[in-house]
């Protein structure tokens, strides 16, 4: 075992099979899934009319990359495009996956994410001291993944990264257009 808290922590959250996409056979299912719920979000009116476009890209013979959003905004430029929510927060999100290829036979079939990263944003309107938060997951061989943070999220300071679970798109889209704030009347501590 590693003396390196870290790494026992990487290796608990990064085991065999973690990175595989449970119900997720091929890209149009996970097409369909994830313009599923940016839909219903619009629906209920989470979402603005004018939010952004998934992009789909098959990147190299066996990997497929995603956007959400057109491109990886990290200047945060708003003018990118980007999928907005009704409160004025505004997100984008972009993954990497492969079919899985390791020996787990109960896996084969499915996709499995090579890296990833959702971050949101608020505007100073919102009241939040976080600007913008994102998680991450970093490619295998990553400096990050050689440092034993290979999945961790940044609140709002791209120097600052604390160890994060591995999320399933699902849960990445269903967290970005959750409620993340708590309403001004709710909050633990006054402003």
């Amino acid at each position: 075992m590693s003396d390196n808290p870290l790494a026992r922590l990487q290796s608990r959250i990064l085991t065999e099979g973690t990175l595989v996409l449970g119900g997720v056979k091929d890209v149009k299912n996970l097409k369909n899934r994830l313009r599923s719920r940016l839909n219903k979000a619009f629906q209920a009116e989470v979402l603005c009319a004018d939010y952004g476009h998934l992009v789909w890209h098959q990147k190299r013979q066996t990997e497929i990359a995603v956007w959400g959003g057109v491109e990886i905004n990290l200047d945060r430029d708003p003018k990118k495009l980007h999928f907005k929510r009704s409160d004025g927060a505004w997100f984008d999100f972009h993954m990497l996956l492969r079919p899985y290829a390791g020996d787990l036979t109960a896996h084969r079939g499915f996709l499995e994410l090579l890296a990833y990263g959702y971050e949101i944003r608020f505007p100073p309107e919102l009241g939040c001291d976080v600007r913008w938060l994102r998680f991450d997951l970093n490619p295998p061989g990553h400096d990050n993944d050689l440092r034993s943070v290979r999945a961790h999220f940044h609140p709002g300071d791209e120097d600052l990264q604390a160890p994060s679970p591995v999320l399933h798109p699902d849960e990445a889209l269903d967290l970005l257009l959750s409620d993340l704030l708590q309403l001004p009347s709710k909050r633990r501590r006054p402003r």
